[in-house]
């Protein structure tokens, strides 16, 4: 036992004499080596579109919180990529499949519910862009209670969406509709402002938007009687599509409907091209014989820092003057400049300030003797584009009505600008003066292009009626992201 007890003492300190005169080891990790950098693909890009209109009151018409679709409305579409196409309903049900790569295809029929078109399995590294997938939606209504032309391009869903327009003055019916295409229930808070500033009610917050819906607000429940409105709505769990219905009428008489879209981010110099005035002498006895201050033109300006603002209407004709308004408004309100004696003609408008604010136009069309007698439109400020985007005009063609892509230079050098039609391939070069505007009649699904930065929107005018189209431009971006493993 004494024996083992000596021999384990002597391995012990031989061991400990190896480790402390033993050479030293040098052990390194080459991190470099475990580490990489790995491309995360974009998201599908997807765009929603608008169903048909809303009518308030159900069946009944009397019904307070009911919300009903009326009739059906116009989506065209256009796509040109890899990968597929799907087009799917958001109510419910499985998508139509189309296998792109073959060419361009075009598409028109009627919907009854709001519809996603979404590019999917597109190959690596495959561009995006409304020169991708591009629609939009045109309805025709002629209820008793409603009555116009309402239009809308499809835009690409949001966390962050601000709609500048619409009124819940006596007679004026603004609807928030909100639409979530993703299988996951969203939250959208909103901030609500006025001429007063921001109004603050109970019920704003928590709003729940459930997977593949469309939820309807009136607006009158949180702003009742409020003439001037912008709405901010903050989405999260899912992005959102929306836009603000506003509807006019004056006794059991619709005075016009549209839809608001979202405007782009507060800019310094706001452009607004596609102010087209038809029907002046309409207008004008309308808003001054029968007292209905709004049934004119009007610029709309939110300040969320307060701003000095100078207001430019400038016409597509270098023999049609325009107009000049100021103004200052203060942080957080908005205010609405009236634009009078305007002649007939299409228009663009330079909002300039000192501080960012956001910007949208009525464009009011007067039609003696027809139903409605007037319709009108708002046209969000247009994003700046300085590559080619695509549009999905309307199928109308004169007599019957047109469509006009007009184009604002807020620049003080002339800029040119190419139109081409997506189906025939004709284009046609626009030459746009320094602060000035121009436009070009196209239908169908369209191109515009420039080599340097330039402004646009599309008009409809059918039948005495109007509506406007943004062209945008919904890209999800992709990233490389560096991992290292330890």
């Amino acid at each position: 036992m004494i024996t083992r007890v000596i021999a384990l003492i002597s391995t012990s300190l031989l061991l400990a004499a190896g480790l402390v005169f033993a050479p030293p080891v040098q052990i390194s990790v080459d991190l470099g080596s475990a580490s990489g950098s790995f491309d995360v693909k974009p998201a599908d890009q997807s765009v929603v579109c608008p169903g048909p209109l809303f009518v308030t009151g159900g069946a009944s018409g009397t019904d307070l919180g009911a919300f009903d679709r009326t009739g059906s409305t116009t989506l065209r579409y256009s796509a040109d990529g890899t990968g597929s196409l799907e087009v799917r309903s958001i109510a419910a049900g499985d998508p139509a499949v189309t296998t792109l790569g073959s060419g361009r295809i075009y598409s028109a029929g009627d919907i009854g519910n709001a519809t996603e078109l979404k590019n999917t399995g597109a190959s690596a590294g495959s561009a995006q862009g409304s020169m991708v997938v591009t629609g939009s939606t045109t309805q025709i209504v002629g209820i008793d209670s409603m009555r116009g032309l309402a239009a809308a391009s499809c835009q690409q869903p949001s966390n962050d969406i601000w709609l500048i327009g619409g009124s819940t003055a006596p007679g004026r019916e603004a609807l928030l509709i909100l639409t979530n295409p993703t299988p996951i229930d969203a939250t959208a808070d909103l901030t609500v402002y006025s001429d007063l500033g921001e109004i603050e009610v109970a019920g704003l917050s928590g709003i729940s938007v459930l997977a593949n819906s469309t939820a309807v607000l009136s607006l009158a429940s949180f702003a009742p009687t409020v003439a001037t409105l912008a709405v901010q709505v903050q989405a999260s769990g899912a992005k959102l599509a929306g836009w603000i219905q506003h509807r006019v009428m004056n006794g059991t008489e619709s005075l016009g409907v549209d839809l608001i879209s979202p405007s782009p981010a507060p800019q310094l110099v706001s452009v607004i091209p596609g102010f087209v005035v038809r029907g002046t002498e309409a207008i004008n006895q309308i808003a001054v014989t029968e007292a209905i201050a709004d049934a004119a033109h009007s610029v709309r300006v939110f300040a969320p820092t307060g701003a000095n603002v100078t207001i430019q209407i400038v016409s597509t004709s270098a023999e049609v003057f325009g107009a000049v308004l100021t103004g200052v408004i203060e942080p957080g309100t908005v205010q609405d400049f009236p634009v009078t004696e305007l002649l007939d003609g299409n228009y663009s408008v330079f909002v300039t300030s000192d501080q960012p604010v956001f910007a949208t136009a009525k464009a009011a069309i007067g039609n003696n003797g027809g139903t409605p007698r007037m319709d009108f439109a708002w046209i969000s400020a247009s994003e700046p584009i300085t590559t080619a985007r695509a549009v999905m005009t309307s199928g109308i063609v004169p007599p019957e009505g047109a469509s006009y892509i007009v184009i604002g230079n807020p620049f003080d050098a002339v800029k040119s600008a190419t139109i081409t039609s997506l189906e025939t391939g004709i284009a046609t070069v626009v030459s746009v003066p320094a602060f000035g505007s121009a436009e070009v009649a196209i239908t169908g699904a369209a191109s515009i292009a420039s080599d340097s930065e330039i402004y646009a929107s599309v008009a409809l005018l059918v039948s005495g009626q109007i509506a406007s189209l943004a062209i945008s431009d919904p890209t999800n971006v992709g990233n490389s992201v560096q991992v290292r493993f330890r």
